[in-house]
């Protein structure tokens, strides 16, 4: 199963940097997501000025809750519910009509 990547918002806990939220890049296997709600606490935070200075205030942003066998651990993604949803979607779709 091809990974979807997605940019993730996370905290910084270095002590050096004025800067407590960053950006990264993420790979995730759309078979491990169990659920995808809408972060208005993020947005709130966003509109703030508290998250990196490149994304635009209108910007929102999805937690997504992967499986991890008996746990599953929780993410927040740039991008509304239904956008991140279907890039989700994209790759299951590719991979049934190759299969």
């Amino acid at each position: 199963m091809p990974l979807v990547k997605l940019t993730e918002v996370c905290y910084n806990n270095a002590i050096t940097t004025q800067q407590e939220y960053t950006l990264r890049e993420v790979f995730v296997n759309p078979e491990h997501v169990i659920m995808i709600r809408d972060d208005m606490r993020m947005k709130k935070l966003n509109e703030s000025g508290a998250l990196p200075d490149n994304l635009d205030k209108s910007h929102r942003f999805t937690k997504l809750t992967i499986n991890r066998g008996h746990t599953g651990t929780e993410i927040v993604v740039v991008g509304a519910p239904s956008i991140v949803e279907n890039s989700l979607n994209t790759i299951k779709n590719q991979q049934l009509l190759k299969g």
